[in-house]
């Protein structure tokens, strides 16, 4: 995410929503702007981009404010 992104703030709540609805699941969010080679790392061309991870492995991804019942079913892929 990055501070000035308006689609990071309308995602923020809806994350918020997910990590307490969906058990075993940590939201973690990165400022690219903090963290410029974390974002090249990961690829991160846009923001927001999610990334959901299982064991240190990717196992999704999504760019742009998706509804939460979407974000839930990327989950159900790995929890």
């Amino acid at each position: 995410y990055a501070s000035w992104c308006v689609p990071c703030k309308m995602l923020a709540p809806i994350l918020d929503e997910v990590e307490t609805e969906a058990a075993g699941v940590t939201v973690c969010k990165v400022n690219i702007d903090d963290e410029p080679d974390l974002a090249a790392q990961f690829g991160v061309m846009s923001v927001p981009t999610l990334v959901v991870m299982q064991d240190g492995a990717i196992q999704n991804t999504a760019v742009g404010v998706r509804p939460k019942e979407d974000i839930l079913a990327m989950l159900t892929v790995t929890v």
